[in-house]
């Protein structure tokens, strides 16, 4: 019997285009230094610049990785081994990024078959690692603001206000990521998640709702003008969350 051979020819996204030099160079720059000149203009959107160009991609390659050492390769595959932010970026996830500040990347394509966990518990650290990153990224944005502020006063040294803010914009808005993707609702992490914590009766139920996810989200953002949803489940926590880090703010 003859073999049969199946190709799946690679997948393009709209920002191939930036991943190969010299443009991939001339692009992280030029958002590098968009970044800094609104850091002293608008710093609530060059935070959110470096959302995109920082918190994206560590966000991401945490999945990627993750998946890559319990031995999936398909990230590998798929160029999302790599901090950079064009490998990861997702067009509307980054323009809601820069309106509302909360957005999301590309997913991670992975095999939960191919993990040498159970594929439901894989699927579930997998889901996990994006999130903690955005979390411990702003953690350790919060310690090294607590442990270079006392030194700066005592040298007599004033950061500009707008230096200052830029550093709690960025500490927030990933403490927000963490919350926001916690959130159980395909295709965020907090789904994968919930399901790989919850008895395989109740996560096939789960289950259930993923096709009806989107709609949910859209009912989330529709109600969203007129009851503070986002404000309970993402913003008032990781206001709190930031008050808490930054201590010598």
């Amino acid at each position: 019997m003859r073999q049969q051979y199946y190709y799946e020819p690679p997948r393009h996204n709209w920002t191939d285009r930036f991943k190969e030099p010299p443009l991939k160079q001339i692009l992280i720059v030029a958002a590098l230094l968009l970044a800094v000149y609104l850091t002293f203009a608008l710093p609530q959107y060059g935070a959110r610049i470096l959302i995109l160009l920082v918190a994206f991609p560590i966000h991401e390659l945490a999945h990627a990785v993750t998946a890559y050492k319990l031995g999936d390769a398909t990230p590998k595959y798929d160029g999302r081994l790599t901090l950079n932010p064009f490998a990861h970026l997702d067009l509307f996830g980054s323009l809601l990024i820069m309106m509302a500040g909360l957005g999301w990347a590309k997913p991670v394509r992975f095999n939960p078959g191919s993990l040498r966990v159970e594929p439901r518990l894989g699927a579930m650290i997998v889901a996990a690692a994006g999130p903690l990153s955005n979390l411990a990224l702003a953690v350790v944005m919060a310690m090294l603001w607590n442990a270079a502020a006392p030194a700066l006063n005592l040298a007599g040294i004033a950061l500009p206000m707008t230096v200052q803010q830029l550093f709690v914009f960025f500490v927030l808005i990933n403490i927000a990521l963490f919350f926001f993707n916690l959130i159980p609702l395909a295709p965020l992490d907090g789904f994968t998640v919930l399901r790989g914590l919850l008895p395989r009766e109740l996560a096939r139920q789960l289950e259930r709702i993923q096709p009806y996810s989107f709609l949910i989200f859209l009912l989330l953002f529709f109600l969203g003008s007129r009851l503070p949803i986002f404000d309970w489940l993402v913003w008032t926590p990781a206001s709190s969350l930031t008050r808490l880090l930054l201590s010598n703010f």
